[in-house]
Protein backbone atom coordinates (compact mmCIF):
# COMPACT_ATOMS: atom_id res chain seq x y z
CA UNK A 1 0.00 0.00 0.00
CA UNK A 2 3.04 2.60 0.87
CA UNK A 3 4.42 1.71 -2.34
CA UNK A 4 1.01 2.88 -4.24
CA UNK A 5 1.06 6.09 -2.51
CA UNK A 6 4.13 7.81 -3.85
CA UNK A 7 3.64 10.36 -5.84
CA UNK A 8 3.78 10.11 -9.85
CA UNK A 9 5.71 13.10 -10.50
CA UNK A 10 5.17 12.47 -14.42
CA UNK A 11 0.98 12.38 -13.66
CA UNK A 12 0.54 14.93 -10.86
CA UNK A 13 -1.73 17.68 -11.52
CA UNK A 14 -3.19 20.94 -10.15
CA UNK A 15 -4.87 20.66 -6.86
CA UNK A 16 -3.11 17.61 -6.03
CA UNK A 17 -2.39 17.09 -2.29
CA UNK A 18 1.32 15.34 -1.69
CA UNK A 19 2.76 14.52 2.07
CA UNK A 20 6.81 15.51 1.60
CA UNK A 21 9.60 16.19 4.42
CA UNK A 22 10.25 19.45 3.37
CA UNK A 23 13.99 21.39 5.14
CA UNK A 24 15.32 24.87 5.13
CA UNK A 25 16.06 24.99 1.81
CA UNK A 26 13.13 24.32 0.50
CA UNK A 27 12.09 27.52 2.35
CA UNK A 28 10.79 26.07 5.35
CA UNK A 29 11.14 27.77 8.34
CA UNK A 30 12.46 24.54 10.82
CA UNK A 31 12.00 25.46 14.92
CA UNK A 32 13.11 23.54 17.71
CA UNK A 33 15.83 21.07 16.56
CA UNK A 34 14.20 19.60 13.65
CA UNK A 35 16.42 19.28 10.60
CA UNK A 36 13.13 18.16 8.07
CA UNK A 37 9.61 18.63 8.57
CA UNK A 38 6.38 16.42 6.76
CA UNK A 39 4.48 18.79 5.38
CA UNK A 40 1.15 18.83 3.42
CA UNK A 41 1.67 20.78 0.10
CA UNK A 42 -0.83 21.38 -3.05
CA UNK A 43 0.12 21.89 -6.33
CA UNK A 44 -0.69 24.95 -8.19
CA UNK A 45 1.54 24.82 -11.23
CA UNK A 46 4.13 23.83 -13.16
CA UNK A 47 7.37 25.79 -14.13
CA UNK A 48 7.79 26.38 -17.61
CA UNK A 49 10.63 23.80 -18.32
CA UNK A 50 7.99 21.35 -16.38
CA UNK A 51 11.04 20.42 -13.95
CA UNK A 52 9.49 21.90 -10.76
CA UNK A 53 5.98 22.35 -9.40
CA UNK A 54 4.76 25.46 -7.69
CA UNK A 55 2.80 24.44 -4.44
CA UNK A 56 1.56 25.75 -1.47
CA UNK A 57 1.72 24.41 2.51
CA UNK A 58 -1.36 23.19 4.28
CA UNK A 59 -0.86 24.13 8.15
CA UNK A 60 -3.39 22.91 11.52
CA UNK A 61 -2.74 26.53 12.23
CA UNK A 62 -2.01 30.59 10.92
CA UNK A 63 1.41 30.91 11.56
CA UNK A 64 1.69 34.13 13.91
CA UNK A 65 3.74 36.12 11.79
CA UNK A 66 1.28 36.46 9.39
CA UNK A 67 -1.51 37.52 11.01
CA UNK A 68 -1.84 40.84 9.61
CA UNK A 69 -5.10 41.55 7.67
CA UNK A 70 -3.42 41.53 4.36
CA UNK A 71 -2.12 37.86 5.36
CA UNK A 72 -5.21 37.01 6.75
CA UNK A 73 -6.93 36.84 3.58
CA UNK A 74 -4.23 35.14 2.09
CA UNK A 75 -5.26 32.26 4.46
CA UNK A 76 -7.76 29.64 2.99
CA UNK A 77 -9.98 26.87 5.29
CA UNK A 78 -9.81 23.57 4.22
CA UNK A 79 -12.69 21.85 6.08
CA UNK A 80 -12.12 18.33 7.35
CA UNK A 81 -15.67 17.46 6.34
CA UNK A 82 -14.11 17.57 2.62
CA UNK A 83 -10.53 16.36 3.51
CA UNK A 84 -11.39 12.90 5.83
CA UNK A 85 -9.07 10.75 4.58
CA UNK A 86 -6.43 13.37 4.66
CA UNK A 87 -6.92 15.93 7.08
CA UNK A 88 -7.55 15.34 11.42
CA UNK A 89 -8.94 19.03 11.72
CA UNK A 90 -9.53 21.82 9.71
CA UNK A 91 -6.44 23.41 8.36
CA UNK A 92 -4.97 26.25 6.61
CA UNK A 93 -3.94 26.19 3.03
CA UNK A 94 -1.47 29.60 3.36
CA UNK A 95 -2.11 31.08 -0.01
CA UNK A 96 0.73 33.95 1.17
CA UNK A 97 4.19 32.07 0.16
CA UNK A 98 4.41 29.62 -2.96
CA UNK A 99 7.13 26.97 -2.92
CA UNK A 100 9.27 25.53 -5.91
CA UNK A 101 10.28 22.49 -5.04
CA UNK A 102 11.77 20.34 -7.99
CA UNK A 103 9.80 16.98 -9.50
CA UNK A 104 13.41 15.06 -8.34
CA UNK A 105 13.51 16.02 -4.68
CA UNK A 106 10.04 15.07 -4.10
CA UNK A 107 10.27 11.62 -5.67
CA UNK A 108 13.50 11.37 -4.12
CA UNK A 109 12.04 12.39 -0.83
CA UNK A 110 9.09 9.66 -1.30
CA UNK A 111 6.44 12.23 -1.38
CA UNK A 112 3.34 10.35 -1.09
CA UNK A 113 0.21 11.59 -3.04
CA UNK A 114 -2.63 11.50 -0.70
CA UNK A 115 -5.75 13.28 -2.84
CA UNK A 116 -6.93 16.35 -4.36
CA UNK A 117 -8.71 20.00 -3.43
CA UNK A 118 -12.29 19.51 -4.04
CA UNK A 119 -13.63 21.52 -6.83
CA UNK A 120 -14.71 24.40 -5.23
CA UNK A 121 -11.38 24.66 -3.27
CA UNK A 122 -9.19 24.10 -6.25
CA UNK A 123 -11.43 27.13 -8.29
CA UNK A 124 -11.07 29.72 -5.52
CA UNK A 125 -7.79 29.39 -4.81
CA UNK A 126 -7.00 29.42 -8.41
CA UNK A 127 -8.63 32.68 -8.84
CA UNK A 128 -7.32 34.31 -5.90
CA UNK A 129 -3.90 33.38 -6.81
CA UNK A 130 -4.86 34.61 -10.37
CA UNK A 131 -6.30 38.11 -8.54
CA UNK A 132 -3.83 38.58 -5.66
CA UNK A 133 -1.35 41.62 -5.55
CA UNK A 134 1.04 39.31 -3.21
CA UNK A 135 2.47 37.82 -6.11
CA UNK A 136 3.98 39.49 -8.87
CA UNK A 137 3.05 38.74 -12.44
CA UNK A 138 6.59 36.92 -13.32
CA UNK A 139 5.40 35.05 -10.34
CA UNK A 140 2.19 34.43 -11.80
CA UNK A 141 3.34 33.42 -14.98
CA UNK A 142 6.48 30.98 -14.07
CA UNK A 143 3.79 28.71 -12.53
CA UNK A 144 1.10 29.29 -15.13
CA UNK A 145 -1.26 31.11 -13.74
CA UNK A 146 -1.62 33.62 -16.03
Amino acid sequence: MEEAELADMSSVKVGDIIYVPLDEEDGLTLTQGYDTRRKYIVIIGFTPEGVAIGALLINSAIDPSKRSSEMMDCQYPLLLRHYPDILDYDSWLDCSDIFELSKEKISERKGKLKGCLIDDDRTRVLDFLRETDVFDNITKRRFGLL
